[in-house]
């Protein structure tokens, strides 16, 4: 590099500045990657001086592994980090790879000794930097015996260990008795983790750490109305305290009182403006995803839309608002930042945020072909004649009060209009302003299936590595009868993860969309012949059922979509295939897994009746007594909200 630039130094003034400034990047750029290369060259001590300035690197097995070469060693593994440990206290990172790669008594001697430091300092995120180590059945059973035997030490005696000279201070017994709480929610034994983080509560009322772990038993246990209760008791203690208030309104959110969270925000949002208008101007996509999904689960089809369509604009927004970013970079020469903007902007519509808001709206606008909406209401053609008298009425109530609090909000935002839009950007002269999103005029849709491949195209693009985007893709292809991408997206969903339950029923419909309605003759039929030759060997779905019910079939989810296959297959069977499922064995099952078939029978799959819906209801109750999803239903009149 530095020989390259004396020689050219000659003839670099006679250059035309355009071509100068290209050569000045190149040059630079070639000094960057040769740079990137340069840590592999690096001895383990100059590796040791690089540690003073990042000690706590996550990377920091990728850092030293390639180096001196020691990736199947683990014991030299350990006394290197033990050594950099020594070296260097206060880093987590050479600590956190000693616990993981240490065994047996070596393994309690250093969790034990971390154990102590850490309660006593009252570290919050304690157990999350240990919950990698709880896969490790007996590093689990070690850490717990561990923090059971200060919790009697500390009540007895006052001390870690009755061995220990000097007598701890009462905060450590209280993180003590948090960290049990979250070991028995850790197990799903909910009753133990109430018993300890109710002491904890006992201890000292005034902190907050014991309510927001209590919020989330009762969110891990189901009952979202009882974790909103205690997360709003911890967010009173601090209304200035950001973080809980937006981690109050998610948990409201989730348990569908949205008007609650909406005034949770207005805490922190603009004066004179409804809070869901600022969210949605401050690109809140946390608050837009999670109101998407209540209102998925509640059917409302065209504020799902919107809120999906608002997310996507957002992002549409930082790829226009970077514009500015590129000749700055030119002219300051940034090249590390602007290398990281464009990878970004290739790949912005992989974030979390986006994958989110296109599964609802895809679901959505599938639901939308399957059944066109004809109210206003977002229902669909036969859903308002299916309704009771009393379903009716319900109907007519909720859109009087949706109408009044649309009504409100708006005389709420004229009021202090002038102020509410001093500071809103307005566009550029000569520009239009983007009409809004409005709802109930994206459910009016004559195309639903390719609005669903505005939102698929990025997921299939950036997020191929995610089992949804497969099955999203699926079951969007199988509608517009595309059966090479239909093929695609069951093998690529085999690829990224052969163990996701809804592979058994498309697969099935492959392979009866093959058998009916099949292709022409030419090419694209000797691809499909080799294709499925591929993914059935035997030519024989039946028996490829079969095989995967031996392999997944103890799986809740697995077992239900297995059953949905076969119905699929001989629908006079349907009834069969329901009660298998009702006569599952529900001990081991999970309640994500319990939420997941539940949610299927209430969407027709298996054609249940209430009475089916009701008895796999009381079964998975007596499993979950907290979770809501599973309680039998009240009279209107009797239910009282908290």
């Amino acid at each position: 590099f530095g020989l390259t630039a004396i020689v050219s130094w000659t003839w670099l003034k006679l250059l035309p500045k355009p071509l100068l400034v290209c050569y000045m990047f190149e040059i630079i750029f070639t000094a960057i990657v040769s740079w990137s290369s340069f840590p592999r060259l690096m001895t383990v001590d100059f590796l040791g001086f690089d540690l003073d300035v990042n000690s706590g690197m996550a990377q920091l097995k990728n850092n030293f592994n390639p180096i001196i070469d020691i990736s199947d060693n683990d014991e030299d593994s350990l006394q290197l980090c033990q050594k950099l440990h020594k070296q260097h206290p206060r880093a987590e990172a050479p600590f956190n790879y000693a616990l993981k790669l240490s065994t047996g008594s070596t393994f309690r001697t250093l969790v034990d000794g971390y154990l102590q430091r850490q309660l006593r300092k009252g570290v919050p995120p304690l157990f999350n930097i240990l919950k990698h180590l709880f896969q490790d059945k007996n590093k689990f059973e070690t850490i717990k015996e561990l923090i059971h035997g200060y919790y009697t030490s500390l009540e007895e005696h006052k001390k870690f260990t009755p061995e220990s000279e000097d007598e701890e201070f009462p905060t450590s017994y209280l993180h003590v008795m948090i960290f049990l709480a979250q070991l028995y929610d850790y197990e799903r034994d909910t009753t133990k983790a109430l018993y300890y983080i109710d002491r904890a509560m006992q201890h000292t009322p005034t902190y907050i750490d014991p309510y927001m772990v209590k919020s989330k038993i009762y969110k891990h246990a189901g009952d979202m109305t009882e974790a909103v209760h205690w997360v709003d008791e911890a967010r009173t203690m601090d209304l200035a305290d950001r973080y809980l208030n937006c981690k109050a309104a998610k948990y409201m959110l989730r348990a569908g009182m949205i008007d609650k969270a909406e005034e949770a925000c207005a805490l922190f949002t603009r004066e004179g403006q409804p809070a869901v208008d600022n969210l949605n101007e401050m690109q809140c996509m946390w608050f837009l995803t999670e109101s998407a999904r209540i209102y998925f689960k509640n059917q409302d089809w065209a504020n799902v839309l919107q809120k999906c369509h608002e997310v996507e604009k957002h992002f549409v927004d930082i790829v226009e608002d970077q514009f500015d970013f590129h000749p700055y970079s030119m002219r300051k020469m940034t090249l590390r930042a602007y290398i990281g903007l464009l990878r970004l902007e290739d790949s912005i519509r992989g974030h979390q945020f986006f994958n989110k808001a296109a599964d609802y709206a895809i679901r959505t606008y599938l639901h939308l072909y399957d059944k066109p909406m004809s109210d206003s209401n977002g229902l669909g053609n036969g859903e308002i004649d299916d309704m009771t008298e009393k379903e009716k009425k319900k109907l007519e109530s909720k859109k009087k009060r949706a109408a009044k609090k649309k009504q409100q909000q708006k005389n709420e935002a004229n009021v202090n209009s002038n102020a509410a839009n001093k500071d809103k950007k307005q566009p550029p002269d000569g520009e239009v302003a983007p009409p809004p999103i409005v709802g109930n005029e994206l459910v009016k849709t004559e195309a639903p299936l390719d609005d669903a491949m505005k939102f698929l195209d990025p997921l299939r693009a950036l997020s191929p590595q995610c089992p949804n985007t497969h099955k999203l893709a699926f079951q969007v292809f199988h509608r517009q009868g595309k059966l090479l991408l239909m093929i695609q997206s069951v093998k690529r969903a085999l690829k990224t993860n052969a163990r996701t339950p809804e592979i058994a029923l498309h697969m099935t419909q492959l392979a009866q969309y093959v058998k009916t309605k099949g292709t022409s003759s030419g090419i694209i039929a000797e691809i499909v012949k080799t294709e499925m030759g591929e993914l059935l060997p035997q030519n024989d779905i039946r028996e490829w059922l079969n095989v995967r019910e031996s392999l997944t079939g103890t799986n809740l989810k697995n077992f239900f979509m297995l059953r949905c296959a076969h119905a699929h297959l001989t629908p006079e069977s349907t009834a069969q295939q329901l009660q298998s499922v009702l006569d599952f064995p529900l001990k081991g099952s999970t309640l994500e897994s319990c939420e997941y078939v539940l949610d299927h029978l209430n969407s027709e799959m298996l054609n249940p009746t209430p009475e089916d819906i009701a008895t796999f209801s009381s079964s998975c109750h007596a499993l979950f007594p907290l979770a809501t999803a599973f309680r039998p239903s009240k009279p209107e009149e009797e239910s009282v909200q908290r």
